[in-house]
C-alpha cells in the first residue's frame, strides 16, 4: 500500500517509538495521507467525495496536490506549504517536494499533448528518486529523469537528463 510506503520515507526510518510522533504530529504525513485518500476515492469514482478531502488538505494545510495525479509510493513532502501538484503529474517512483514548488501543465500552448514512448501527456512526469527544492516551477510536458535534482528558484520547462541537477 502506498501510504505505508509514504509514512517510512516520512518516518526516516526511525523505529516505532520514534515514529509515532510523524504518525501524529507531522502536517507534510498529513498531507499526503489526505492526498492518498481523495485520490482513492477518485480511483473508486467517488469524484465529489474527493474534492472535498482535496479541499480539506487545502485549507487545513496550504498544499494543493490534485487527487488526479498519479504519485508513486514513497511521495514525500518536506516543509510541504505552498505547494502545487497538477491533475496530470505522474512520477514513476519516489519524489520529494520543498515548499513552494509548482508543478503543472501549460495548457494553450503549442507544447500541449507532447508523445513521449507512445503516450501522450501535457504535464510534467517524473523518474524515480527525483529532489525538488524550495519554490522551484516545473511547467508543460517535461520529463524528468531518474535521480535528478531541481534546484531551489529554477523553472523548468524543458526535459532535465537522469542523475543531472540543474
Amino acid at each position: 500500500m502506498s501510504i505505508a510506503t509514504d509514512f517510512k520515507v516520512c518516518a526516516d526510518g526511525k523505529s516505532f517509538p520514534r515514529s509515532i510522533g510523524t504518525f501524529l504530529l507531522n502536517p507534510c504525513f498529513h498531507s499526503v495521507a489526505l492526498f492518498r485518500f481523495s485520490a482513492a476515492l477518485y480511483r473508486i469514482r467517488l469524484e465529489p467525495l474527493a474534492k472535498v478531502v482535496w479541499y480539506i488538505n487545502r485549507v487545513i494545510y496550504s498544499v494543493d496536490l490534485d487527487y488526479r495525479a498519479r504519485l508513486a509510493p514513497g511521495f514525500k513532502l518536506t516543509h510541504g506549504l505552498c505547494v502545487v501538484v497538477g491533475a496530470g503529474v505522474v512520477s514513476e517512483g519516489p519524489l520529494t517536494l520543498y515548499q513552494g514548488v509548482t508543478i503543472g501543465g501549460l495548457y494553450g500552448s503549442v507544447r500541449d499533448n507532447t508523445k513521449r514512448g507512445g503516450g501522450v501527456f501535457s504535464q510534467p512526469h517524473f523518474g524515480k528518486g527525483v529532489v525538488v527544492y524550495t519554490n522551484a516551477c516545473i511547467f508543460g510536458p517535461v520529463y524528468i529523469g531518474d535521480d535528478a535534482i531541481v534546484k531551489a528558484g529554477r523553472l523548468v520547462i524543458k526535459d532535465v537528463a537522469p542523475g543531472e541537477k540543474i
